[in-house]
């Protein structure tokens, strides 16, 4: 099942593929200066996992993991982490305040909602926004029915044997008389412990449900619709033996992870001589989170317990408008204005309990730290691209974005009591109140492209982009506290910054199809933490026995060099296929430089797939590998080193009815029965399982 080219009905070949990511508007694959993957509404349905996410898992150059949390399935590309991976939903951006310096939000979407997925490597589209150095993904969501009809559905059930899962989806979705669409959905999903070839594993449970819905009213060239959006996950941290060594326990989880939104957007199609559209939208997002971090340590007796409740509310507007001042030339001009506002309400209580010993007495007392905090962060963009068909062999565009960033501490304080504490252990109430503050920055990215097509079979490209990731609220100015370490926010950070250059080429004769791309980033101002030592960003404080202090600082950099490609043979009754992802990666921080930055030198899949036709039934097989080489980690204080990896897969559907309207799936995972643990994941692999799928289209 191949996840990049699309045979469409209306399309003379499988690369006339038609997204609209990389150019906020309709152009092929084949066409394309970047570095673009579409997955259809047809893959998508035939996808047996439970998220959407799972759709890009092959693709070259992507990673899916998740963090540790499961079930908060993120995405990396080319060795960036998620936190540099740019999520929209129908174009509108899923920011994420994060308190680490690696993670994002996770894809919370309904995958029943889901018609298209476009993925972009790089951060090439400037159209969309430049918080992304990795590239970008768009998730476009079903509008109404493609042919029409009033009234369809979708029911589809799935049985994950890895763990003992159900995932319910359903959709209802129409279109009345080509003036009203419409499309109601929802999906449910609770999944046990995974088992692995040493057995279950204790916390990777979880459960999400979601519902979706967009309502659209067409009125000659004016078209308005509305989406309506939820979706909440419910998932726990998995720690390995080695990580509780010294801890009777350890949990960290998420019992609440929600998005909720609501978006308005509208399209003025004229088309008159110069002035193509005008489209605009906005919208309205709330996400909210309770993080809970419980630890237990024998000697001595303590406990800490932290609860962070979140709440972060996001305002977006965008607006485009397509010229066309000549015949050869196109033109996009737009803004962007979003405002991210946290509130952050976190406790911690530590109770010790320590038995008599000389020279300290017994003692038993607990500490109690309350914190709360409101931040701000407004973006504003300007942003412009053109694409000029210089002949008819030869495209040339170059886009521009300049950006604005304010952001501001709104008001900020923490308390501390204790009770019971010793004498010689003397703990005073104390109360500390954040001054107000405004933080403000500005950038301009570039990108710029082109294509020079040989042939009918042949296509050159080559492009050149800027990535742009500026601090979070939480980057700037929170105080982290997980167990006995403390991280301090920065409000002196800049933002993370990269270049980035692509050759690459697309083939096809019919026999062969090829698509392939050489990559090369530069990046710097990496954040990171580093250790306080007395720095007065730690308000004077330093490491002690009792806490490990550190603060966020622009420290690292990068230098990426990649091959991707994907290679099919079309000429026998299977097609054989290869594709991966060969990179180099090294990083550079204040203390070394290395290449061990955890990416495996190559990772990819090859196998072949069929297609047979009967008279009842539809049957598409893959039967495929999965491999990554090994692979190494260096950090400040230790190496980490992951074994290379393979796994045997067998993926099949059968659709049967009249109109081919019923599908049974089944997908057989890790057939020999590997143990493994990817280099982007610390959940150890779940073992040989099978995976059932049933739906039916109506």
């Amino acid at each position: 099942m191949s996840t990049h080219y699309v045979l469409a009905a209306e399309h003379s070949h499988q690369q006339d593929t038609i997204v609209v990511t990389a150019a906020r508007g309709e152009q092929s694959i084949w066409d394309s200066s970047v570095s673009v993957v579409a997955i259809n509404s047809e893959e998508i349905r035939e996808n047996n996992g439970d998220s959407i996410i799972e759709t890009l898992r092959d693709v070259p150059g992507v990673e899916i993991s998740d963090n540790a949390l499961a079930g908060r399935k993120q995405i990396m590309i080319r060795g960036e982490a998620p936190s540099r991976v740019l999520i929209l939903i129908d174009g509108q951006e899923v920011s994420y305040h994060r308190s680490g310096h690696g993670s994002s939000a996770g894809i919370l979407i309904d995958m029943e909602s889901v018609e298209r997925v476009e993925v972009i490597k790089g951060p090439y589209s400037v159209l969309y926004g430049s918080q992304a150095i990795g590239g970008v993904v768009n998730f476009i969501t079903r509008k109404g029915s493609n042919s029409n009809k009033p009234f369809n559905g979708h029911v589809k059930f799935i049985y994950d044997g890895a763990t003992d899962g159900l995932t319910e989806m359903a959709s209802v979705y129409g279109s009345i008389d080509h003036i009203f669409d419409y499309r109601i959905s929802g999906t449910y999903s609770e999944q046990d412990e995974r088992k692995t070839p040493e057995g279950r594993l204790d916390n990777t449970d979880f459960n999400n449900n979601t519902l979706s819905a967009w309502f659209g009213l067409n009125l000659d060239k004016h078209k308005i619709s509305l989406s309506l959006d939820r979706y909440k996950l419910d998932t726990q941290t998995y720690a390995s033996q080695d990580q509780l060594d010294g801890m009777d326990s350890f949990l960290v989880s998420l019992p609440k992870l929600q998005r909720e939104k609501v978006g308005l957007f509208y399209d003025y199609k004229i088309d008159d001589n110069v002035i193509k559209n005008i489209h605009i939208d906005g919208y309205y997002q709330i996400l909210k989170r309770t993080f809970v971090n419980d630890i237990h340590v024998p000697s001595p007796d303590m406990k800490t317990h932290t609860q962070t409740d979140d709440k972060q509310k996001t305002k977006g507007i965008n607006f485009q408008v397509d010229l066309q001042p000549i015949e050869r030339i196109k033109l996009i001009l737009g803004a962007q204005y979003l405002q991210d506002t946290v509130t952050q309400i976190s406790n911690k209580t530590l109770d010790m309990y320590m038995e008599s010993e000389t020279p300290l007495p017994m003692f038993n007392y607990s500490r109690y730290t309350n914190s709360n905090n409101s931040w701000k962060q407004n973006h504003f963009s300007l942003f412009a691209q053109n694409d000029w068909a210089i002949t008819k062999r030869l495209n040339w565009n170059i886009g521009l974005r300049q950006y604005w960033v304010k952001s501001k501490l709104e008001s900020g304080s923490k308390n501390e009591t204790c009770s019971n504490r010793p004498a010689i252990l003397s703990c005073k109430p104390s109360t500390q109140v954040d001054k107000s503050r405004s933080d403000s920055g500005e950038t301009v990215v570039v990108s710029t492209g082109a294509t020079y097509q040989t042939s009918d079979e042949l296509i050159l490209r080559a492009s050149f982009g800027q990535g742009y990731v500026y601090p979070t609220l939480s980057h700037l100015y929170a105080i982290t506290n997980a167990h006995l370490q403390e991280t301090y926010g920065n409000p002196d950070l800049e933002a993370e910054k990269s270049n980035n250059y692509e050759l690459g080429f697309r083939f096809n004769n019919n026999s062969w199809l090829i698509d392939t791309s050489i990559y090369y980033s530069i990046a710097k101002n990496y954040i990171d933490n580093i250790e306080c030592a007395g720095s007065a960003i730690c308000n004077g404080l330093s490491s002690s026995k009792d806490t490990f202090r550190a603060y966020y600082y622009n420290v690292n950099k990068a230098k990426t060099y990649g091959l991707e490609f994907e290679i099919e043979y079309l000429d026998w009754d299977v097609t054989p296929y290869f594709k991966g992802n060969v990179i180099r990666r090294q990083f550079e921080t204040a203390k070394y430089k290395t290449f061990d930055s955890g990416n495996p030198l190559f990772s990819g899949s090859f196998g072949i797939k069929h297609t047979a036709y009967f008279n009842q039934v539809d049957l598409n097989s893959n039967l495929f590998m999965r491999v990554a080489t090994d692979a190494t980690k260096k950090s400040d204080s230790n190496t980490y080193h992951y074994a290379g990896w393979s796994t045997v897969n067998l993926s099949m559907v059968a659709s049967f009815g009249d109109k081919r309207q019923y599908q049974i799936g089944l997908d057989l995972n890790n057939i020999l029965n590997k143990k493994y643990t990817t280099a982007y994941e610390s959940i150890p692999a779940a073992k040989f399982n099978a995976v059932i799928a049933t739906s039916m289209s109506f």
